[in-house]
């Protein structure tokens, strides 16, 4: 297995130039931070990502985890790896500094989660699911919650957890049984979870449950579910873990891949009840979770940014060492890099194209967020709060399937050695293909984009991202660089695909809501698309600039340059199609009878 090396100046491009990083430290809430701060952030990640993460990602799918008497082993060196990790302040690098984090902007936090994913992406995820808690509980929780939780939580003393699926209610969460029956000022809770990541380990000395279930005079559906906070030991009056509560892991799922994240069944209430208190309203749980839930799409989809970067560096490695075929400038006719076929080249460079789109998006969330919730004037933060509703499937989604696409590629490239599982790409592949299900299918992604994100607002902040391509194409207008042109014009074009899309599926969300389900999926893929096109089109003007005025790191800013035209040439075109199926192919599919499919 090939080594990982964080892309840090692809980073801080993306950070710095494109998206703005001194926008977001002007804000009062990051004025305590300089761009400089931030780039010895990332250097110290890198460090610690490659010397002590990513050694173990190997060990841990081979080992595993085990279940014994009820307790997680995870694999060697992961303890210690979570023991440095916290104490380092990893965990809780965007949380607010008054619950003992750095209070780093949630843009930096996305760039540290793409190199901790890369490195080892099954480790991650524990953090991913402790800080989506920690982000529910200083939303919803109340002061005696927050007070005794949320400094466990962001520190990494303690983990979270979030147990929602059940086996009878996957998707369907109003379908959930596990009952929650009143017991003074807390709850005792029966029932049993599945699927829960990070529900039992060996990392902490507790862990806490954020837990889906119903009262005892819940009505049926969404509306009669409430949320629990359920720690594995009760917590005493120091605030440390007490006596175990009445809750067991017991099974261990086997996976396809992700060895070394254990995913538990887990009982609660095996005998007395497992004991829990209710955060928020009761009735109102599934309106708390989505704090969590949300949070964590846009981890999940920095999980599939992360994996496909080190799928891409695994597979450009190899293409350059693997000596395949006759080198025809070679006067003895020796072998040649495989980088050299054509098909390998135009292989990476997609991939890369793709990755860096990717990179790109997941900026824009970050942003989003951070504007949301930072900017001084409420009609931003209305805006962005939007603008970080249409992004959140599209990165959960775009960047998951990416990574599953790119990962396939990468195996691709290694030729029948990379379904050898010595060198290391069928592992990624592997794990990457969980990314587009959980957290919300991307399918379920792809209607809340059009359900609830362009149906919401009859399609005013799409719109706006819309009409925000159209301006731009008048300040591409101006460049006479012969790349930037042909940019301008393929952009253009996916745009007015996206936008003709777009008032389609207005329309038949009011006359034919089944056509617009059925086109949802691949109007995300559109959308999504088209959005990595314009960022990478930005890029393509800054680097353009750059090269103009014979600044230094050419070679860089050269590639950059290449990368999105190679984007807006191989991959926007594509957008062209997807829209014919959109207006086209979707209300066949929404009206073929089911009995003969």
């Amino acid at each position: 297995m090939m080594d990982y090396d964080p892309p840090l100046r692809d980073i801080r491009f993306v950070l710095e130039e494109l998206t703005g990083l001194d926008t977001i430290l002007a804000l009062p809430a990051f004025e305590a931070f300089e761009c400089k701060d931030i780039a010895e952030i990332l250097e110290h990640a890198a460090r610690f990502a490659t010397g002590d993460l990513a050694p173990l990602y190997r060990i841990g799918d081979t080992e595993g985890c085990r279940l014994e008497n009820g307790s997680v082993r995870t694999p060697p060196g992961f303890p210690e790896a979570w023991t440095q990790f916290r104490a380092a302040g990893w965990c809780g690098a965007t949380a607010d500094p008054a619950h003992g984090g750095q209070g780093l902007p949630r843009l930096v936090g996305g760039a540290l989660a793409e190199i901790w994913n890369a490195a080892n992406m099954p480790f991650t995820l524990c953090t991913t699911l402790t800080e989506s808690a920690a982000t529910l509980l200083a939303e919803h929780g109340s002061e005696t919650q927050q007070a005794l939780y949320l400094p466990k939580l962001v520190s990494g003393e303690w983990t979270g957890a979030m147990a929602i699926t059940e086996p009878q209610a996957g998707s369907d969460i109003g379908a959930l049984t596990c009952r929650a029956e009143p017991d003074g000022d807390s709850y005792r809770l029966f029932g049993q979870k599945i699927f829960l990541s990070w529900g039992e380990h060996d990392f902490t000395d507790n862990i806490v449950h954020m837990v889906l279930a119903r009262l005892p005079d819940a009505p049926p559906g969404n509306r009669g579910i409430s949320l629990f906070l359920v720690p594995k030991f009760l917590p005493n009056e120091a605030g440390e873990p007490g006596a175990r509560n009445d809750l067991r892991c017991v099974g261990l799922e086997t996976k396809m891949g992700l060895h070394a994240t254990p995913t538990c069944v887990m009982e609660y209430g095996g005998a007395e009840g497992a004991v829990g208190w209710l955060v928020g309203d009761p009735g109102k749980g599934l309106n708390a979770m989505f704090t969590m839930m949300n949070a964590a799409r846009i981890a999940v989809g920095i999980e599939g940014l992360g994996l496909a970067e080190r799928a891409f560096q695994q597979a450009r490695d190899y293409a350059r060492q693997r000596l395949q075929g006759r080198d025809p400038s070679s006067a003895d006719g020796s072998s040649t890099p495989i980088i050299r076929h054509q098909d390998i080249r135009r292989t990476l460079l997609l991939i890369k194209a793709r990755i860096e789109a990717m990179r790109a998006l997941a900026a824009e969330a970050g942003l989003a967020a951070d504007l949301a919730r930072h900017h001084p004037g409420p009609e931003v933060r209305a805006m962005q709060e939007a603008r970080l509703g249409v992004l959140t499937p599209l990165v959960k989604a775009w960047c998951t399937d990416g990574a599953v696409e790119t990962a396939s590629r990468a195996l691709q490239v290694h030729g029948g050695a990379g379904y050898i599982e010595e060198t290391g790409a069928a592992q990624i592949l592997r794990d990457a293909r969980i990314t587009p299900i959980y957290e919300g299918t991307n399918g379920i992604q792809a209607l809340d984009l059009v359900r609830r994100k362009l149906a919401g607002d009859g399609g005013r902040t799409i719109g706006a991202m819309i009409e925000e391509i159209r301006q731009f194409d008048g300040f591409l207008a101006e460049t006479s660089h012969p790349e930037i042109a042909e940019i301008r014009g393929r952009l253009a074009e996916a745009g007015s695909a996206l936008a003709r899309a777009t008032q389609f599926l207005l329309d038949c969300l009011t006359t034919d809501p089944e056509t617009a389900d059925a086109a949802a999926s691949p109007y995300l893929d559109l959308l999504a698309t088209v959005l990595g096109g314009y960022a990478l089109a930005r890029a393509a003007v800054l680097a353009a600039q750059h090269l103009e005025a014979a600044g230094d790191d050419t070679d860089f800013y050269s590639a950059k340059l290449s990368i999105a035209h190679i984007y807006a040439t191989a991959i926007l075109p594509h957008t062209g199609a997807r829209e014919r199926e959109i207006r086209d192919s979707t209300p066949l599919l929404a009206t073929y009878p089911e009995t003969l499919i």
